[in-house]
């Protein structure tokens, strides 16, 4: 092209219009945030069960089958699938204690592209064979069984409701995964069953199937309203069953939860479900991450789960996805299969996804489905509360490589924090390592005291301070953001850390992490930087510090197991546990700032290896009692109970319980009490 001087005045213009879009879309982030909040108190979840639940695990080749096969048979025949769709049913309590004679059941396999059976991108409709048969033995003939899927994937007649489709459409309803194959097989002859396109039946008019209705609860995905529409026989179903194949997917996985995104018919959320459909002017369509940084996936998996109302999972974990949900292929090989030869099955959705998700090497707590559809009273996701039946998890699993498009691959930052006001910079040269709060390193929180917040739940890993402390436009200020954690063991970690200015990292009192400068925190993996980091066992004191001058004033914080291979990083520490309250205020301390008839100070040396000093001064004759609890609040050794005089005393101890026994290594706590006051401090013993 020849420059003239007309083109670059146009290129002139055009760099402006490109500079002041980027700003724009920076102030738009920010006027975004504040339509759907992305906060609310933690206690506004109140429906977290804790009830034991039992998921089973049954593979090819447990002896029990009476057609057993090696794990890696790709040529696995249908009894088996049969045998051990059965023994996972029955391990797991069995279908006849909630589906009764004249039921109707719903069956929701993961159905999206034509693929054949045993790609792993479609629940193989051999599974699904198996389920029917034992559904209609419990009253043969006299209960209606519905496999129903509202597929990404249009038939011929709802071309209408997309513009334009590349990509292989259904010619006959699921033809090419073989549920076709269904309708005249032998072997279920006599069963009431039928198919249903959940996306609408009738050619003419498929909307008439469609009811729009609401999420128990409200729902979290906010821009939905609280409302979906949902196919009728999803609705007149007693009994919901669902029927996923084990895969990687953006959202981390897509297993129980995850599968109920098929039950939002595309022909009025779209072809592909985010894009609306031209017939009601694009009005209904799935967020997803389309209006990022707010990412709503995970929120209308749960809200759809929740009116899905599963009541039983049954998951093909034959022939699996790593990388993603569809299938890769290099000529006739699918280069991202997973072969496992399993399948896992459970009345608990969310405890069944926990299971899986430590099937694939990741951990449960980075999926944000699975600890939001806990909170949200869907089931439990504490492996406490998990009784695993059949196969021995840690024996039959595999590393899967993560999704690289996701932000399942950062795992989940942690969500709940409490929160200290902001404070203003100016005239303060170097404020990320001013002590805005005296002694800020030696912090020691207490929800709703001195200026700190109760606990507040973030629903996105971006935790949004901007918002929450309703700033405006050009406000400088600097706050903190408080959390507890405890940890298995002592050990190195690696901080996956994102923020768009400086922020400062303490742990235990010690900076692990100063960042001065400014950066990108857009991209959709949230990660600005990476750094180890060492925690001890027991719990953990985290505070986070935070500058706000130019960004949209987000910080993000997992600590996560280290790990040089990029296909399997981002794990969460299995077991860490995020939490607002110590273990140690939980000891109910009463003192208050006029108490003046006894001090306790730090003990030391502290941290310690083979003995510690506790002194304290009484200022009158008291009745004391001075004891040692562990990080869980147990008595672990009773040092003194009685009356002291008024004055200084000096106590040395040494890490045993009161029996004598050599205590294991991590945090404790020492509490004088009198009839009046109780005070604590806290110890660390490092063997």
């Amino acid at each position: 092209m020849k420059i003239t001087k007309n083109n670059l005045i146009h290129l002139t213009i055009l760099s402006g219009l490109i500079i002041w879009f980027s700003w724009d879309f920076s102030q738009a982030d920010k006027h975004f945030n504040s339509i759907f909040k992305s906060y609310k108190p933690a206690n506004a979840f109140d429906s977290i069960t804790s009830a034991t639940t039992k998921v089973a695990i049954v593979c090819s080749d447990d002896t029990n089958l009476a057609n057993p096969t090696p794990r890696d048979n790709a040529n696995i025949e249908y009894k088996t699938i049969e045998d051990m769709v059965r023994r996972a049913v029955e391990l797991s309590g069995g279908l006849d204690w909630f589906i009764s004679t004249g039921n109707m059941v719903l069956l929701k396999p993961n159905i999206v592209d034509p693929e054949t059976p045993g790609s792993g991108e479609i629940t193989d409709f051999r599974v699904i064979k198996a389920l029917i048969k034992i559904v209609d033995e419990i009253d043969h003939g006299n209960i209606e069984i519905v496999v129903g899927e509202a597929s990404p994937r249009p038939m011929d007649y709802e071309m209408e409701y997309q513009n334009t489709w590349s990509s292989p459409r259904w010619q006959k309803l699921w033809d090419i995964a073989g549920y076709q194959s269904l309708l005249t097989d032998p072997y279920l002859e006599g069963i009431n069953f039928r198919l249903s396109n959940l996306n609408g039946s009738p050619p003419e008019n498929p909307w008439q199937d469609l009811v729009l209705v609401d999420v128990p609860g409200g729902g979290e995905a906010l821009p939905q309203g609280g409302k979906y529409y949902i196919h009728k026989d999803i609705l007149n179903a007693d009994v919901f069953i669902s029927v996923p194949v084990l895969k990687i997917h953006s959202p981390g996985i897509t297993v129980a939860l995850k599968n109920q995104i098929g039950i939002a018919p595309s022909t009025i959320y779209g072809f592909s479900k985010t894009e609306g459909v031209p017939q009601n002017s694009y009005q209904y369509k799935l967020i997803h991450g389309s209006q990022a940084p707010k990412y709503w996936t995970d929120k209308e998996i749960v809200d759809l789960s929740n009116i899905a109302n599963i009541k039983y999972t049954v998951v093909d974990a034959i022939a699996c996805l790593e990388l993603e949900k569809k299938a890769r292929r290099s000529g006739n090989t699918i280069t991202n299969l997973v072969r496992m030869n399993m399948i896992v099955a459970g009345a608990d959705p969310v405890a069944v996804d926990h299971i899986c998700t430590r099937l694939m090497g990741m951990n449960p707590d980075d999926i944000e489905h699975i600890t939001l559809a806990e909170k949200v009273g869907l089931g439990t996701n504490n492996p406490d509360n998990i009784k695993i039946v059949g196969e021995e998890l840690e024996k039959v699993k595999k590393r899967f490589r993560k999704s690289s498009s996701a932000t399942g691959d950062f795992g989940q930052s942690n969500r709940t924090w409490l929160l200290n006001s902001t404070y203003s910079i100016e005239g303060i040269d170097d404020p990320i390592n001013y002590d805005f709060l005296t002694n800020e390193a030696d912090l020691t929180v207490q929800a709703g005291h001195d200026n700190w917040s109760e606990a507040i739940y973030f629903t996105d890993d971006r935790i949004d301070l901007y918002n929450y402390f309703n700033l405006s436009s050009g406000s400088k200020v600097m706050s903190y953001a408080f959390s507890y954690f405890d940890a298995p063991k002592d050990q190195e970690v690696e901080l996956w850390i994102g923020s768009d200015e400086a922020l400062k990292i303490y742990i235990n009192g010690q900076v692990v992490y100063n960042y001065s400068g400014t950066r990108s925190f857009r991209n959709n993996k949230f990660i600005s930087d990476k750094v180890k980091a060492n925690i001890i066992a027991g719990e953990n004191r985290l505070l986070v510090k935070s500058l706000q001058k130019y960004g949209r004033y987000e910080f993000c914080l997992n600590i996560c197991e280290p790990e040089t291979n990029t296909n399997f990083d981002g794990n969460r520490v299995w077991g860490l546990k995020f939490k607002t309250q110590s273990n140690y205020t939980g000891i109910n301390d009463k003192e208050t700032k006029n108490n003046s008839s006894f001090v306790i100070h730090n003990a030391y040396p502290n941290p310690f290896n083979q003995s510690t000093n506790i002194t304290f001064v009484l200022a009158e004759r008291e009745n004391i009692e001075l004891a040692i609890y562990d990080i869980c609040g147990r008595s672990v050794s009773l040092l003194y109970d009685g009356i002291c005089e008024a004055g200084s005393y000096n106590i040395k101890w040494k890490p045993m319980d009161a029996t004598g026994k050599i205590l294991s290594s991590g945090v404790y706590m020492c509490r004088l009490s009198t009839r009046s006051y109780v005070k604590s401090i806290k110890m660390i013993y490092l063997r």
